[in-house]
């Protein structure tokens, strides 16, 4: 019997030094082979450190805390095929392959939703892929490239995604089709990096304290409504919104504020902006070769410089509200009698001698620019600027009401006037 148990006891010691390797079944990825199509993964909480393919229709979701990660040179999680779901995961790369995702998608009808990912280099790479939605979602990076990026990839939706410390917040080349919507991006180069892309959506996004809040080029048919592009400005370039080489885009409704240059405009045609509210920028608005666009019921508040033009002609700029301009309504429609022109004088002052600077809006220099006029290539004009915001004249009383306050103003100056009569009588 001794015998025996001396053997046991071997054996233990043998499995205390070399324990068996642990069974396949109990990989995330041998759950994931395993499963049927169309079937769910439920992970529960803890660190799973390897990296995974999820190659067919599935869902792969976390129960709880849950962190997959890997330090492979492969991405952690890679999709392929179609309708593959991955839920309520994080996800950590700590690899150090350059321009190496984190999550690798291709294919189409994918699902990505609540994860975060913490990466050394690219967040999410949409490669191919088509019809797939990212949702809810967080992606932070060491600057070492994009948070997420889209090659030849149409048809996608991103939205309520937040993205800071990347290369590019959201950057896509070659892929139409696209909606960006609700996300929130900082601290990156290019907050939205839009390439060659065709009829893009960007609805609701914020992006703020970047490089440039968002650069637009070659794109057409483009919709760019409702953003906030604001702070923009750590780069003597920086911009709230680039348009470079757009056609037939519209910009409609954004707030662009306290950047650099608000809006940079060049080589772009066939262009509407309206109704923008581009405030507290260095400078409003910049265009450079571009023409046959239209410029209107936008407001120009508490800019350095409101705008500048360069071998720009032929664009329609009318009904615009400007802080700076003159103001004379003749005809009581709301819209003033003098042109604004957007003298850039100073600006062009202060390019060569940015000392200049001190010098903003003292009267010598006021005089000077009124002597030593730009000439009318550089000068952007509103032949018919509006007397109030478009915002206010929406808000503004209806004609009940004005009616009202003018009878009230009169009785208040009839009794006013009776009463200094009253007094004079002995």
């Amino acid at each position: 019997m001794r015998r025996y148990a001396d053997h046991w006891l071997l054996v233990l010691l043998l499995l205390l030094v070399f324990p068996l390797p642990a069974r396949a079944e109990e990989t995330v990825q041998a759950r994931i082979d395993e499963a049927p199509e169309y079937g769910v993964v439920r992970l529960a909480s803890g660190v799973y450190d390897e990296a995974i393919v999820l190659s067919k229709p599935l869902a792969l979701e976390g129960i709880g805390e849950v962190t997959i990660r890997s330090c492979r040179k492969s991405p952690v999680i890679a999709i392929y095929g179609r309708h593959v779901v991955l839920k309520n995961i994080r996800v950590v790369q700590c690899g150090d392959a350059p321009d190496m995702p984190a999550i690798y998608v291709t294919g189409h009808d994918h699902t990505i939703d609540g994860v975060r990912v913490l990466t050394n280099q690219q967040g999410v790479k949409l490669d191919h892929a088509h019809h797939t939605t990212i949702v809810h979602c967080a992606v932070q990076g060491e600057k070492n490239g994009n948070g997420i990026d889209l090659w030849e990839s149409t048809q996608n939706v991103i939205h309520y995604t937040a993205i800071e410390r990347v290369k590019d917040g959201i950057y896509m080349e070659n892929s139409h089709n696209n909606v960006l919507s609700g996300n929130h991006i900082d601290n990156a180069r290019y907050g939205i990096h839009v390439m060659f892309s065709n009829r893009i959506v960007l609805r609701k996004n914020i992006s703020e304290k970047n490089i440039a809040g968002a650069m637009v080029m070659g794109t057409e048919q483009t919709t760019i409504e409702q953003n906030s592009f604001v702070q923009n400005k750590r780069n003597v370039h920086s911009q709230g919104l680039l348009l470079y080489d757009a056609a037939k885009t519209i910009v409609r409704k954004n707030r662009i504020a306290a950047n650099r240059v608000g809006i940079y405009v060049e080589q772009a045609r066939h262009n509407e902006l309206t109704e923008n509210d581009v405030s507290h920028n260095f400078i409003g608005m910049q265009w450079n070769e571009s023409s046959n666009n239209r410029v209107s019921d936008n407001s120009f508040i508490g800019n350095v410089y409101d705008a500048q033009a360069i071998r720009s002609p032929d664009n329609t700029i009318v009904r615009n509200y400007w802080d700076a301009a003159t103001k004379l309504d003749v005809t009581g429609k709301g819209v003033s009698a003098i042109p604004y022109r957007a003298d850039p004088f100073f600006l062009a002052l202060t390019v060569d001698v940015p000392e200049y600077q001190l010098f903003f809006q003292s009267p010598g220099m006021i005089v000077l620019q009124k002597l030593l006029r730009s000439p009318d290539e550089q000068v952007l004009t509103d032949d018919a600027p509006l007397m109030e915001q478009p915002t206010a004249r929406k808000d503004r009383p209806s004609r009940s009401a004005s009616l009202l306050y003018v009878m009230s103003a009169v009785m208040i100056a009839g009794s006013i006037s009776g009463f200094i009569i009253g007094r004079k009588r002995p």
